[in-house]
């Protein structure tokens, strides 16, 4: 798999762990003024060009590539880079007429929700605070021990821990029980 930009969606044919755009055919000779597909060894890579420019990266792997008239699904790499890709989601749909954005309402705590998430995968698969502190900040601080990044790095390991113990039914709101 190439490296891809934070902008770049992953288009796939059905599958359980992508997101399917409901009904929506794939045809990209549809998408925008037009759409230039670049093969490579892994896969291809489409530029949905509008307005004469290039404004969506798209990414198919190879073996995955959907069915021409047929659903295809997104699937949004887990990643420190995760808001960005719903961006860009969000874009594409509207790009391609499908109307509204994967979230109608604004979420403001998307970037933090999406930071706790990376932090909790991050620490169950053996990382240190220190360690994650250096692959989501530009600098180090000098004083780490003391520094208030440690303390937000805490907070956010905290509530992640909290989240998956239950906690994140409170994102679903009130429903009532039956």
């Amino acid at each position: 798999m190439p490296s891809l930009d934070t902008r770049t969606l992953t288009i796939v044919r059905p599958v359980a762990w992508a997101r399917t755009l409901g009904d929506l055919p794939y045809r990209p000779s549809s998408w925008g003024d037009h759409a230039v597909r670049v093969a490579s060894r892994d896969g291809a890579h489409i530029l949905v060009r509008q307005h004469g420019a290039p404004e969506l990266a798209l990414w198919i792997p190879a073996g995955l590539e959907p069915v021409p008239g047929k659903p295809f699904g997104l699937y949004l790499h887990p990643d420190r880079n995760h808001v960005d890709r719903v961006r860009a989601a969000e874009t594409f749909r509207r790009a391609i007429g499908i109307g509204t954005s994967l979230r109608a309402m604004p979420y403001p705590q998307a970037a933090r929700q999406a930071a706790m998430l990376f932090v909790h995968d991050q620490l169950a698969g053996g990382a240190s605070l220190r360690d994650i502190a250096a692959d989501l900040l530009r600098t180090m601080p000098d004083e780490w021990r003391a520094s208030s990044e440690r303390s937000d790095l805490r907070r956010l390991r905290d509530a992640a821990a909290e989240m998956s113990a239950g906690g994140y039914r409170r994102l679903l709101g009130s429903r009532p029980t039956e």
